[in-house]
C-alpha cells in the first residue's frame, strides 16, 4: 500500500504518545508515514532526545521560531520553509498538535495549500479569555473565519478534510449512548431533559509550580476549559443532536459559570498545610504570589446551561471541570517526571443523562492508580486503566419490550487496539480518528465523524463559558444568552 506522507506540526507529550506512536505502529499496515516534523527552536534538545530513544534517525525535523500568536498568520520565512517541504515530499495531510495559540496560524496556512488537516482541540485560545470580557468573542470569530476558509477551499478542491481530534465522537461508548438516546427519542419524541458531565484530571499542582511550570499553566488567563474542557462542551452539543426535532430544536442557550482560580486554590490548601504535608521539604513561597496569580485562568470551572426552544427550557445541563481533583501524587519534586501522564494524574469521568420519564443513562469511568506498563490485573474494574461502565435504565412499565436495567462495559464494545502502550480506551478512540483521516487521504468515501463544520455549537459553548467567567471576574452580569440554532453547526 502506498504510504501517505504526513506533516506533523508539534511533537509535545501528547503527540509523542498518540500521533507519533500510532504512525510507527500502524503506518505500514494502513499506508501512512510522518514524513517531516515541525516544532519550535526551544524544543530542539527534547525532540532530539526523544527520537534517539525511538531509534529514529530518518524522520527530519524543521525547527522554527514561535509563530506570531497575535494575528493568526505564520511569518513569511516559516511559510516558505513549509511550502518547500510540501512540494518536495508530496505532503497530503497535516497533523496540527501545537500549543493551541498557534492552531489558527497553521490551519490557515494548510488550507491555503489545499492540505487536509487533523487538528487537536480547541480551535483557538486567547490571552485573558477568562478575565477580560472583550476577549471571548475572538474564539467564535476564529472559528467563523476558519470555517469560511475551509468552505472556500473545498469549492476549489472538494477532496479536502478538516477534522478536529474530538475523540469521544469516535469512542464506542459515546456512540452507543447517542444511539440509545436516538432510539428513545424516535419512540417518545422526548428530548434530553437534563445532562450532567464531570471530568477530574487529578492534576495536583503545588503553589510555586503554578508559576514555575508552564505545562497546562494558567498564566495566559485561561485554563481547564481550554485544555480537556473542550471535549465535554463538544460531547454535550453532539449528544443533544440525537433528540432534537422541528418542534423541539434548541435555538439558544443561557450560560452561567463559577470558577476556582489559583488564589482560591491557595486558600483551599494553604502554605501551612503544605509544610505539614511535606515536613522534610523547604517550601518556597513568594510573598507576592497572590498578586502574581491574580489574573491567572481557571483551575476548576462549574458551568451551568439552560438550552431553550423559543424561550422555553428544553434541557438543563452542567459541565463540571476540575484540574484539582483526586490524585495519586505523593511526592514534592516533579524533577524527571512526565507532567502529562506521570505526576500522579488520574481520570475520573461521569455523564448522567435523563430523557424525561423514559430513560436514564449513567456513564462512569474511574481510575485509582497511574497506569503501570505490563499490568493486566483488574483493568476493567472500578479504578482500573480501562474501567468504563454504562448503566441504562428504561421505563419498562410503559414499553414492556424495554429492559428496565442494562449494564454495558467497555469490554462489550471494543477491542484494545493499543494494548502495547495504551493509556486507556480514549487512546483507542484517538487511533480511530487518525485512521479515519488517513482513510480519507487514500480516497475512500467517508462521512467524517468530527468535521470542522460540525463544531459551531461546541465553540459557542466554549465562548459563552469564557464570557460568563470574564464578566464575573470584573463584576458584570455572569448570566449570558447566546444563539444556539442549527446554523451554529
Amino acid at each position: 500500500m502506498k504510504q501517505i506522507p504526513l506533516l506533523l506540526i508539534g511533537l509535545g507529550a501528547h503527540a509523542k504518545r498518540i500521533y507519533y506512536k500510532i504512525a510507527m505502529r500502524d503506518g505500514i499496515e494502513f499506508g501512512f508515514k510522518i514524513s517531516h516534523i515541525i516544532d519550535i527552536d526551544k524544543k530542539r534538545t527534547d525532540i532530539g532526545s526523544f527520537l534517539q530513544t525511538q531509534n529514529d534517525e530518518k524522520t527530519p525535523v524543521l525547527y522554527v521560531s514561535s509563530p506570531d500568536k497575535t494575528n493568526g498568520h505564520l511569518q513569511p520565512t516559516i511559510v516558505r520553509q513549509l511550502n518547500d517541504i510540501v512540494e518536495n515530499e508530496g505532503i497530503m495531510g497535516v497533523i496540527i498538535a501545537t500549543d493551541p495559540a498557534s492552531h489558527v496560524a497553521y490551519s490557515r496556512w494548510a488550507l491555503s495549500q489545499r492540505l487536509s488537516i487533523l487538528m487537536d482541540k480547541p480551535v483557538s485560545v486567547h490571552t485573558n479569555a477568562s478575565t477580560d470580557p472583550s476577549v471571548p468573542n475572538m474564539l467564535e470569530k476564529d472559528y467563523r473565519e476558519l470555517l469560511t476558509e475551509y468552505v472556500n477551499a473545498k469549492k476549489i478542491h472538494p477532496r479536502l478534510l478538516f477534522s478536529l481530534m474530538a475523540q469521544r465522537r469516535f469512542h464506542p461508548a459515546f456512540d452507543k449512548i447517542k444511539s440509545l438516546i436516538r432510539e428513545v427519542y424516535l419512540r417518545t419524541n422526548c428530548p434530553i431533559t437534563s445532562i450532567q458531565s464531570f471530568h477530574g484530571d487529578g492534576q495536583w499542582r503545588l503553589p510555586q509550580e503554578l508559576l514555575d511550570i508552564p505545562y497546562h499553566g494558567y498564566n495566559e488567563g485561561y485554563g481547564k476549559c481550554s485544555h480537556s474542557g473542550y471535549h465535554f462542551f463538544d460531547t454535550m452539543s453532539w449528544l443533544l443532536e440525537a433528540a432534537e426535532g422541528k418542534d423541539k430544536t434548541i435555538d439558544s442557550v443561557e450560560i452561567s459559570v463559577n470558577a476556582v482560580r489559583p488564589n482560591d486554590y491557595l486558600a483551599q490548601i494553604t502554605p501551612a498545610d503544605y509544610k505539614k504535608l511535606f515536613p522534610s521539604q523547604k517550601i518556597p513561597l513568594q510573598k507576592n504570589l497572590k498578586r502574581l496569580l491574580g489574573t491567572y485562568g481557571e483551575i476548576d470551572a462549574f458551568c451551568s446551561f439552560a438550552f431553550k426552544h423559543k424561550d422555553v427550557t428544553m434541557t438543563l445541563g452542567s459541565v463540571n471541570l476540575a484540574h484539582n481533583s483526586f490524585s495519586q501524587r505523593g511526592w514534592y519534586s516533579t524533577a524527571g517526571r512526565n507532567l502529562y501522564k506521570g505526576n500522579g494524574r488520574l481520570r475520573h469521568e461521569t455523564h448522567i443523562i435523563e430523557q424525561g420519564p423514559f430513560q436514564a443513562i449513567e456513564f462512569v469511568s474511574l481510575q485509582s492508580e497511574e497506569v503501570k506498563q505490563g499490568n493486566t490485573k483488574n483493568l476493567f474494574d472500578p479504578g482500573g486503566e480501562y474501567h468504563l461502565d454504562i448503566h441504562v435504565f428504561r421505563n419498562h412499565a410503559l414499553f414492556t419490550d424495554w429492559k428496565s436495567y442494562e449494564k454495558i462495559t467497555i469490554s462489550d464494545l471494543s477491542e484494545r487496539a493499543l494494548d502495547d502502550h495504551s493509556r486507556g480506551h480514549q487512546e483507542d478512540a484517538r487511533r480511530k480518528a487518525m485512521l479515519e483521516f488517513v482513510s480519507f487521504l487514500h480516497g475512500k468515501k467517508i462521512n467524517p465523524i468530527s468535521d470542522f463544520s460540525d463544531h459551531g455549537r461546541s465553540v459557542t459553548l466554549l465562548t459563552g463559558v469564557y464570557q460568563s467567567m470574564a464578566n464575573r471576574f470584573v463584576g458584570k452580569n455572569p448570566i449570558i444568552t447566546f444563539p444556539f440554532n442549527s446554523q451554529s453547526k
